[in-house]
């Protein structure tokens, strides 16, 4: 309807002025007419007019009117790509989607969304999944329209518990419907892999020995042995040092 108006406004002023009937002040008025009806009317800044004059707007990733977040897949808080994590580990696969959708034709809408966070690999598959989806039949004037919109994190707590590449995917879908009919619906996807991997033991390095380290190996008794002066001494290895002591 404001539509409408809009085009019937501009289409008589155009006439008025052709014929030199239409004076300024009466444009004026008009044009303060028309943005009162406008001002009254219903207002939603995350519509966007559809094919007619019905409206609807969906964004599977919605951070504000025409502005979409990224969907962003995390290991353990991690986006990084190409990650080697171990067998043995659990790590939380997270990614946080914001689906939304609305549709408005004052007749049978449908606003419909749905969402996915899904792991597979050789440790096995994992998947979070749930849709959300509003109704109108047009019968109640007051609702007048279907949406549906949410902002949520997905999770999975996966245990890693074979070696091999795994991939993770995400993806968030929206549509709306009018008079029973798919009029629009649009995706948006991630997908991150990373590898597993058997994680190998550090050597930790051993400091060079002393005389009364080697002697205790030996079995020679002695309370005194790590406190004597002369038996703090570094050997190179045990062999030199029994050769010493012999």
């Amino acid at each position: 309807m404001k539509l409408f108006f809009i085009l019937c406004l501009e289409y008589l002023i155009k006439e008025c002025e052709n014929l030199k009937m239409m004076k300024k002040p009466i444009v004026i008025g008009l044009i303060l007419m028309a943005s009162l009806m406008l001002i009254a009317g219903p207002v939603a800044l995350a519509w966007q007019e559809g094919p007619s004059t019905d409206w609807w707007y969906i964004d599977p990733s919605y951070g504000d009117y025409q502005e979409s977040l990224p969907l962003i897949i995390e290991l353990d808080g991690n986006s990084s790509a190409e990650q080697v994590l171990y067998v043995g580990d659990t790590v939380e696969i997270t990614v946080d989607i914001y689906p939304y959708a609305v549709s408005s034709s004052g007749g049978s809408d449908g606003a419909y969304a749905e969402w996915l966070l899904e792991v597979n690999g050789t440790t096995g598959y994992s998947s979070d999944t749930d849709f959300a989806y509003a109704h109108d039949s047009g019968d109640d004037p007051i609702i007048g329209h279907a949406e549906v919109g949410t902002n949520m994190t997905l999770s999975i707590t996966y245990l890693l518990t074979d070696t091999g590449i795994h991939t993770v995917y995400a993806n968030s879908s929206v549509a709306v419907s009018q008079y029973s009919v798919n009029v629009a619906n649009e995706t948006v996807d991630a997908s991150l892999t990373f590898e597993v991997v058997v994680k190998t033991e550090i050597d930790v390095l051993v400091g060079v020995k002393t005389k009364a380290d080697v002697l205790q190996d030996n079995g020679v008794p002695g309370k005194g042995i790590n406190v004597a002066p002369g038996l703090q001494k570094e050997v190179p290895n045990d062999n030199s040092a029994k050769g010493k002591n012999k």
